[in-house]
């Protein structure tokens, strides 16, 4: 363990500077993932079928039963932003995306800060992969130093390491953003196919009010 470790903190010195910000984004990638992760294990309870379609049931016969169907969580969050948008009347389309609106910042809350991490890890690399050959170029400068072949070799494992890294982090933070970008996708359709039970179960109300 104790070599691994010492091996480990060898290649992260010859990555040079940009092996900080690197370690930074890593981290940070890494926490905002797990609470993701938490955030979408928790959701899914609340989005089972059959509790959805409870509430389905529910909004299409009888809206005014639906908040005690859907109470808490998300779900009861856009059920309840659906009801206040549309106030006294009939639950129509504009309410449906108010109320969408109020939990979408919930469902794609890192999303955006994940993205900037897939995208710019590489960039990072890439910056260390020009440093470090900036480096070794500059060595073969002085005829002296172009003969020490350990100087030459601290550039060149610059210039490859922090690449490495880059595309490493890229790459295991793209997969879970993937994941999370899709479970929020499905989630909006979810609460989309509520807020079209609910404008169906406002109709026929509506409609008596209009025809007495």
């Amino acid at each position: 363990m104790g070599e691994w470790m010492s091996r480990a903190g060898e290649i992260f010195g010859a990555a040079g500077w940009v092996g900080w910000p690197l370690l930074v984004m890593s981290v940070v990638a890494v926490a905002l993932c797990l609470e993701r992760a938490v955030f979408f294990i928790q959701l899914r309870r609340q989005l089972r079928a059959d509790r959805i379609a409870l509430l389905v049931r529910s909004l299409s016969a009888n809206t005014q039963n639906a908040p005690r169907v859907a109470a808490g969580g998300l779900v009861g969050d856009f059920v309840e932003s659906l009801f206040a948008s549309a106030g006294a009347g009939a639950v129509q389309d504009a309410a449906v995306l108010a109320a969408g609106g109020v939990v979408r910042p919930r469902l794609e809350r890192f999303l955006p800060t994940l993205s900037t991490v897939i995208t710019a890890a590489p960039m990072l690399g890439i910056l260390g992969t020009v440093t470090g050959i900036i480096q070794s170029f500059g060595l073969l400068g002085s005829a002296e130093v172009a003969r020490d072949t350990t100087a030459m070799a601290a550039g060149i494992s610059e210039a490859l390491y922090t690449t490495a890294f880059g595309l490493v982090i890229a790459l295991v933070v793209l997969f879970p953003y993937n994941a999370f970008r899709t479970a929020a996708d499905r989630a909006l359709a979810t609460l989309e196919t509520i807020g079209a039970a609910a404008i169906e179960g406002s109709q026929p109300a509506s409609a008596s009010e209009s025809s007495a």
